[in-house]
């Protein structure tokens, strides 16, 4: 009996195993054999879509399918197969415009193809090789020629032009395409004029002519003005100083900067106006004055104003400056920087009142002034500059002279004409010295052992003109208080000095 069961026991298990199989069996051939509706999936491995490329880049993807049945793998650039039988491709860019191309990868299974399609551009750099086209304007060679002459060449390129040069003789002249020659300056004979210009891939171009310079015959006529400082003591207005206009009359100055103009600016610059016409019809044979002044003066101890007969081109009052630590600092008296063409050389005339009055805080005050005027002149670059005024210190360069100063401190000025230290103090003050400009005493230079008094008060210089490394050769002669007048004209005496530009 228990055989028998055991039978059919075993009999039932292959029953269930056989039913199995064949619905495995018949599952498989359902699958195999039942339409197939979805296309391979594709994605394009490189490049990414809108890529800029350039040289020889790879182009590759992928496919799979849910039947795990993939076949015909194709790369297309621009509807072109480029590959018919790898999911990779090596394509030289070069060979191809540039601009935007159309990349199509695509694979298909038994029956339906599956794709995906990008767009890139192609930049590939041309390299320069041609160097830029370059001529000389001016001056024709072979021709002679005398005084000052300007140097003009021209240069072109497809892709720009990145420095210039000119050469006189071998020597670097310029970093332009123009340069105004002096040859004053130069012996007559034969000169080489060498013109030459690179573009950004360094190609360089070059052409040179000859000339000849001769200055034997030629009469220059003398470039000269003259330039004061005067403090006028209340805007002119204090009674123990009457005279201030005859100080101006017998000085006859081409360039005027006042100083304690305090009222002139009121009721639209009546008192400026006043005085221009005043001095334009006392000096009626001279070029006239045109003038300006600060504005927003509320005292007659400050304000400064300018008289020019010469053209000024831009005028500005100067509130705040920049320390060394980049923090701005109000001043006490206004700057004023007047621009000035004076025989076609624009020149910065910068017109400063340092704070006034003895005592450890006021001298404090006028050097932090000083400090931010340094660095605001620094940041005007290398140009021309005619620093001038009421400075309210002592100069170091007066040390040998009179060592009797007292009550206003060496600070400013000690800072100013690097690199001097502080004669009472040692403190050297030379890290607050111009980056730029090489600053000359126009007094002390031109007349080295005359005290050169201004402030009778303390029987000192305190008033001065300083000039940088565009004039300091321009010097002809300056005085201080040599008129009639100079007395009952202000409390200050007036300095002065004569510019030759040749």
């Amino acid at each position: 009996m228990l055989k028998r069961k055991k039978i059919f026991h075993i009999i039932a298990i292959l029953i269930i195993v056989a039913s199995i199989a064949t619905v495995s069996i018949i599952t498989v051939l359902i699958v195999a054999n039942s339409p197939d509706n979805l296309p391979p999936l594709v994605q394009i491995s490189t490049p990414n879509d809108g890529e800029t490329i350039s040289g020889t880049i790879p182009i590759s993807f992928t496919a799979s399918d849910q039947q795990g049945f993939v076949q015909n793998p194709q790369i297309l650039i621009d509807g072109t197969v480029v590959e018919d039988s790898s999911y990779s491709y090596q394509w030289d860019t070069t060979q191809a415009v540039d601009g935007e191309h159309n990349i199509l990868c695509r694979a298909r299974d038994r029956t339906i193809w599956g794709s995906a399609e990008i767009s890139v551009t192609i930049h590939n750099e041309v390299p320069d090789d041609t160097a830029p086209s370059i001529s000389i304007i001016s001056p024709i060679e072979g021709t002679t020629i005398s005084d000052t002459v300007v140097i003009n060449m021209v240069a072109t390129d497809v892709n720009g032009i990145s420095t210039y040069a000119i050469y006189i003789n071998d020597i670097l002249r310029s970093s332009s395409n123009l340069n105004s020659w002096n040859t004053i300056s130069e012996s007559d004979g034969n000169y080489t004029i060498r013109c030459e210009a690179t573009d950004p891939s360094n190609n360089k171009a070059s052409k040179s002519i000859w000339v000849i310079v001769n200055n034997s015959m030629v009469i220059i006529p003398p470039k000269t003005f003259k330039v004061m400082t005067f403090n006028v003591k209340d805007s002119g207005e204090d009674p123990s100083y009457t005279d201030w206009k005859e100080v101006v009359k017998e000085e006859n100055a081409d360039i005027i900067m006042f100083i304690e103009t305090g009222s002139w600016d009121d009721n639209t610059n009546q008192k400026l106006n006043q005085y221009l016409s005043e001095f334009n019809s006392y000096f009626s044979s001279e070029d006239p004055y045109v003038g300006y002044c600060t504005q927003g003066i509320s005292y007659l101890t400050d304000g400064a104003a300018i008289f020019s007969r010469y053209p000024i081109i831009s005028y500005s009052q100067i509130t705040h400056v920049f320390l060394d630590n980049s923090s701005s600092y109000e001043v006490t008296h206004d700057f004023f920087d007047i621009e000035i063409i004076v025989y076609e050389t624009s020149i910065h005339v910068i017109g400063s009142h340092l704070k006034a009055l003895p005592g450890a805080n006021n001298e404090q005050i006028r050097e932090k002034e000083q400090e931010g005027i340094i660095n605001y002149m620094d940041n005007l670059g290398d140009i021309p500059i005619i620093y001038l005024g009421d400075l309210n210190s002592f100069s170091p360069e007066d040390w040998g002279l009179n060592t009797l100063q007292s009550g206003l401190g060496y600070g400013p000025l000690s800072m100013f004409i690097f690199p001097y230290d502080n004669p009472e103090t040692g403190s050297d003050y030379s890290s607050y010295s111009s980056l730029i400009h090489e600053w000359v005493d126009v007094h002390r230079t031109l007349n080295p052992t005359d005290w050169g008094i201004t402030c009778p008060d303390y029987n000192s210089r305190i008033d001065f003109i300083y000039v940088n490394q565009w004039l300091s050769f321009k010097l002809v002669n300056s005085t201080t208080g040599d008129t009639d007048h100079a007395n009952t004209g202000s409390d200050h005496y007036n300095i002065d000095v004569y510019f030759d530009l040749n």
